[in-house]
């Protein structure tokens, strides 16, 4: 149909001449409009992982980070809300604390519609079905201006703590449900920028290294099919292989010198091996009669020696810092202040893991003060 509606101002006299014009015009089909142009919006650079850093086209993406647990566990929404905090409440805290990203944990129940949270989760303005409750988080911190990693932490929910599967799969969830979840992760993290990344396999430690290096490449590929911007993040392995001649943390050991996924992924690609001290684990090394000044040599060749040579940072570590952890922690930082390693994420913000404790005291407000004047010296301050 073809319509002219002249303007009201237009004089009467003109009306017959104008509809002949029309007349004409609308026989030799409808006149092609062109559009104005509408502004472009320039596509974000994608995120690259160096051995000097993240970055994001040429601008370095700072990753000081926090890990926040919750969701990966049967409650499926992060814990503490049940002391009446919302979680735009608790981001703001992390922000004035200095922190500028986050690694959430996940399980699969919160990847897909159908899952309710806790009603003291839903009390305070979160989501009743989990997988919209992760979208909102997603968003709040995105308003928050916090980085995230989301990370795939087990497959079961019910599986935590130290009952950690320690692989991607298994008992009924297959490889290809795996994939198939990292391919959502990698959807969110088109729908929010501020997802820099996704971490495959939290603590992988039940597999060897080459078994562990083989089912990274294909969920890198799962997550670069759907968003070849953003990062993929690789974690270490355990005692299943040669572990240096010093027993590892569940995904601290590195010690394969074979561990480039893929050449042609090099920026995509992002270590993040963990390490803890006394807190989680009594290892031998450290009741040596030079402990800490053992350590080093002990990091290095668990994932040290990878400074410089490829991205590299540390996807947890923590403890409660008292007594011989202090000590280990103390230590753990000066460490990587001088290898130059500038990307962390501690454990945790909970107050409610039972070997670290966390960033926040039993009331789920107050800081603890000495654990944050040493995370204050990796944010580049002072004690």
């Amino acid at each position: 149909m073809c319509r002219f509606l002249p303007p009201l101002a237009k004089r009467f006299w003109l009306l017959p001449g104008l509809l002949l014009s029309l007349l004409a015009r609308c026989a030799v089909g409808p006149r092609t409009v062109t559009p104005s142009p509408t502004p472009l919006v320039p596509a974000l650079p994608p995120y690259r992982a160096t051995p000097q850093g993240v970055f994001r086209g040429d601008e370095p993406v700072p990753l000081y980070g926090i890990n926040w647990f919750g969701l990966e566990t049967a409650d499926r929404a992060p814990h503490g809300l049940w002391i009446g905090r919302t979680v735009t409440d608790f981001l703001a805290q992390m922000r004035e604390l200095g922190f500028t990203a986050l690694r959430l944990p996940l399980s699969p129940q919160v990847l897909t519609p159908g899952h309710s949270t806790p009603s003291w989760a839903r009390s305070v303005g979160y989501p009743a079905d989990a997988h919209e409750g992760l979208r909102y988080f997603l968003d709040e911190a995105q308003k928050a201006g916090l980085y995230v990693l989301l990370d795939f932490h087990t497959y079961d929910p019910h599986l935590i703590g130290g009952k950690l599967p320690g692989r991607p799969f298994g008992d009924g969830y297959t490889q290809a449900d795996w994939l198939a979840d990292l391919r959502r992760m990698a959807e969110l993290s088109l729908e929010f920028p501020n997802v820099f990344g996704i971490d495959l396999c939290n603590e992988p430690h039940a597999l060897t290294w080459r078994q562990w290096k083989g089912l990274a490449r294909e969920g890198a590929e799962a997550v670069l099919s759907v968003n070849p911007s953003v990062l993929v993040i690789v974690d270490g392995v355990g005692n299943a292989s040669s572990n240096g001649g010093w027993p590892a943390f569940w995904g601290e050991n590195m010690a394969d010198r074979d561990v480039e996924i893929a050449p042609e992924l090099s920026e995509r690609i992002l270590y993040l091996p963990h390490a803890y001290g006394p807190s989680v684990y009594r290892q031998p090394y450290f009741d040596a009669p030079d402990f800490p000044s053992n350590m080093p040599a002990i990091w290095e060749a668990h994932f040290g020696w990878m400074a410089g040579k490829y991205p590299l940072g540390i996807g947890e570590f923590g403890g409660w810092y008292e007594g011989d952890d202090q000590v280990w922690q103390d230590a753990f930082a000066d460490y990587l202040l001088a290898k130059g390693i500038r990307i962390w994420f501690y454990w945790a913000l909970n107050p409610n893991s039972g070997d670290t404790g966390g960033i926040l005291l039993d009331d789920w407000k107050t800081v603890h003060e000495g654990k944050m004047a040493l995370l204050r010296r990796l944010m580049g301050g002072k004690e």
